[in-house]
C-alpha cells in the first residue's frame, strides 16, 4: 500500500478547497448591504424561482425538516423567503421567494456562475465536469452510509 504524502490526503483537500470556497463566499456573495449567511446558502439557492415544499427541500439537502424549517424562519425573517400552506397538502408549507429574495437569487447566482467559468478556465470543462461529477459520486456514497462508520 502506498503512503500517501501530506498534499494528497484528502481530508486535507476537501478542508482546503471548503475553507477557501467559504473566503470566496464572505467577500463576492454581498449585494449592497445584505451579506449572507453561508450556512443558508445551499437551502436558498435550492428554492428556486419556482418555489418548493419544505420537505422536499429538506429531502433534497439531506437535512432534518426541523434543520429546513429553522433556516427557513431565519430567511423569512430576513424577508427573503415567504411560506404559505400548500394548495394540494394543507399539512405541508411551500416555499417562495419574495422579491427581494428573488434579487438576491439572482445576484448570488451570477456569483457563482462567474466562480465555475474560473474553475472550467482553470482545470478545464470536461476536467470540471469529471469533478462534478466525482463529487456527486462521493456525496452518494455517504448519503447510502450514512448509518454510522461501522457500516463503512
Amino acid at each position: 500500500m502506498k503512503i500517501m504524502q501530506p498534499k494528497d490526503v484528502l481530508v486535507k483537500l476537501v478542508y482546503l478547497l471548503k475553507r477557501h470556497t467559504e473566503e470566496w463566499a464572505n467577500k463576492r456573495l454581498c449585494c449592497g448591504a445584505q451579506c449572507f449567511n453561508n450556512a443558508h446558502l445551499p437551502m436558498f439557492m435550492s428554492i428556486g424561482t419556482e418555489g418548493v415544499s419544505n420537505n422536499e427541500l429538506a429531502g433534497k439537502l439531506n437535512v432534518t425538516k426541523q434543520a429546513a424549517s429553522k433556516i427557513m424562519k431565519a430567511l423569512e425573517a430576513d424577508g427573503l423567503v415567504r411560506s404559505e400552506k400548500s394548495p394540494n397538502d394543507a399539512r405541508s408549507v411551500m416555499l417562495y421567494m419574495t422579491p427581494n429574495g428573488q434579487k438576491l437569487y439572482e445576484y448570488l447566482h451570477s456569483q457563482v456562475f462567474e466562480l465555475e467559468e474560473q474553475y472550467k478556465k482553470q482545470v478545464g470543462i470536461k476536467n470540471y465536469e469529471i469533478a462534478v461529477d466525482v463529487m456527486q459520486k462521493l456525496i452518494k456514497f455517504h448519503e447510502q452510509h450514512n448509518g454510522g462508520i461501522e457500516n463503512y
